[in-house]
């Protein structure tokens, strides 16, 4: 008996835009989990960025957003016996454009990666520590 796939026309379309269809690298927008959280004196953001190095990620601040990229190094990795049925586990090179909460001192950020998880520290701007807003009182 034959067993029926459904089409789906956004596969194709996906499919086409793939990386290894293009002459030249695209970065795909991140889908990576990502928290932002804000404290007193600094706003935290942590990213889940599984199977990356810190040599693989770039980060800095472009046009007021905190910008996170990373470079995927594809491993050709031949199988000594078998051939796959299904390759799923893929690592792509991506972009992650943040908009913050607060302004921020970005030279004094500090970054760490551990277990996959990425946590950006960056301390608030003296400003952005005064009060933020004045409430508006209706007439």
């Amino acid at each position: 008996m034959v067993k029926l796939i459904k089409w789906d026309p956004f596969e194709e379309i996906e499919r086409f835009f793939k990386e290894e269809f293009l002459p030249i690298p695209v970065f795909r927008l991140s889908s990576f989990p990502t928290d932002i959280y804000e404290k007193d004196k600094e706003v935290v953001v942590m990213i889940e960025i599984p199977g990356f190095k810190k040599e693989d990620l770039k980060i800095r601040m472009e046009e007021g957003y905190l910008v996170v990229e990373g470079e995927a190094k594809e491993k050709k990795e031949e199988k000594e016996e078998g051939k796959y049925w299904r390759r799923e586990i893929k690592r792509e090179s991506f972009k992650k454009v943040i908009p913050l909460p607060a302004e921020v001192e970005f030279e004094k950020a500090k970054a760490r990666l551990e277990n996959g998880v990425l946590e950006i520290t960056l301390p608030k701007k003296p400003e952005a520590l005064k009060e933020k807003g004045k409430e508006i009182i209706i007439e």
